[in-house]
């Protein structure tokens, strides 16, 4: 009887020795999975934390450029919003913006706009890459790449068989699929996929050419020399370079005003009708560089970044409901032709209004180039 209770009693300890145990790793399993719940929700709640730095950050641009909006008809790099703003802080996250005027670049997508080829923004363009020293061809393959028709615009050819070709003869290792898009671009990073434009060829490229979804004309206000050079046949950076230096001292009012400086003076007036449409004092078109940083842990900040494209479009106010219907990409592109000889009458100034509007973000884990 005697080993017989030693026995259950040994039975019943080891059952609560394993009990024990159970409950240990249960407890130990549910505090590990706590713990790992807690820190999720950490990281979610710091990353929605960042997304509304960010979109702060986004409304700080539009503010920007709607208070310089209401200074001036002008674009410049004197305005308010090309000046470098201080982070603004808000607890332990801070948010800085920057703005880059579009239109001091060549948009890429002018080479084909309203149902048609652009001859006059394909010689610039070939123009631009000659100053860079790159083939002009690329500007057909550009336009070729967003044109609607299956056609080469250089010779006739079609666009299945010639390009084909060339990709089997080229050497650089850059192909173009048989089948072109035929759609505009969406971003500059799409040219890598454009016969002929290989990783260094977009390097090069890259300072002076974007990819605005809508006509977005040069803004001769900011535009750079080697942009500006490639305006007008045997144009130079040189020659530019005073233009920029002129400018910087007085901002250019109205396109009359650039056709009365000595780099330009020499146009013929069909020369000057021909460029007349495709440049304007303002812009149109920003991009704004948005970082959010969360200080909140010591000695290891965390950073989000944003890029965001925000349109800037002269509407009349007496036709704001027109616009507000969907046309106001069509109604910047005429205003701009437009504005090239309005601008120095104040009075219609005061009729007009900016509608200032977000075209995209887009979210990066590392600082874009900019």
């Amino acid at each position: 009887m005697i080993n017989t209770a030693d026995s259950q009693r040994g039975v019943a300890l080891l059952t609560i020795l394993l009990l024990v145990v159970s409950i240990t790793v249960v407890a130990g399993a549910m505090l590990a999975s706590q713990k790992i719940a807690i820190r999720r929700s950490g990281l979610l709640f710091n990353q929605n934390q960042l997304l509304q730095d960010i979109n702060a950050g986004q409304q700080l641009a539009i503010t920007m450029l709607r208070a310089d909006a209401k200074l001036n008809d002008t674009d410049s790099m004197q305005d308010i919003w090309a000046q470098p703003l201080p982070p603004y802080t808000l607890g332990s996250h801070s948010i800085t913006a920057e703005l880059r005027d579009e239109g001091s670049r060549f948009n890429i997508n002018n080479l084909y706009h309203d149902g048609a080829a652009d001859s006059v923004a394909l010689d610039v363009f070939q123009r631009l890459l000659t100053q860079l020293n790159l083939e002009p061809d690329i500007a057909i393959a550009v336009l070729d790449w967003q044109d609607t028709d299956s056609e080469s615009y250089k010779d006739g050819g079609d666009e299945a068989v010639v390009y084909a070709q060339q990709a089997g003869n080229s050497q650089s290792g850059n192909s173009a699929d048989k089948t072109l898009p035929n759609q505009p671009f969406i971003d500059i990073e799409q040219l890598q996929e454009v016969r002929g434009v290989s990783a260094d060829v977009l390097a090069t490229l890259r300072p002076y050419i974007t990819a605005v979804p809508y006509y977005l004309p040069i803004n001769v206000n900011t535009a750079s020399p080697v942009v500006l050079a490639a305006l007008i046949k045997g144009g130079t950076v040189e020659q530019m370079q005073a233009l920029t230096e002129l400018r910087s001292q007085q901002v250019l009012e109205s396109i009359d005003n650039l056709w009365q400086l000595p780099q330009l003076g020499a146009l013929s007036d069909e020369q000057r009708q021909a460029l007349t449409p495709m440049l304007a004092v303002d812009s149109q078109a920003f991009t704004a560089l948005i970082t959010a940083t969360d200080n909140s842990n010591m000695g290891a900040a965390r950073q989000r970044y944003a890029t965001v494209l925000i349109s800037k479009t002269k509407i009349n106010t007496a036709e704001n409901s027109v616009v507000s219907n969907g046309n106001s990409n069509t109604n910047s592109t005429g205003n701009s032709n437009g504005n090239n000889s309005t601008n120095t009458n104040s009075n219609e100034a005061s009729d007009s209004a900016k509608e200032i509007r977000v075209i995209s973000q887009r979210l990066w884990a590392f600082r874009p180039s900019f």
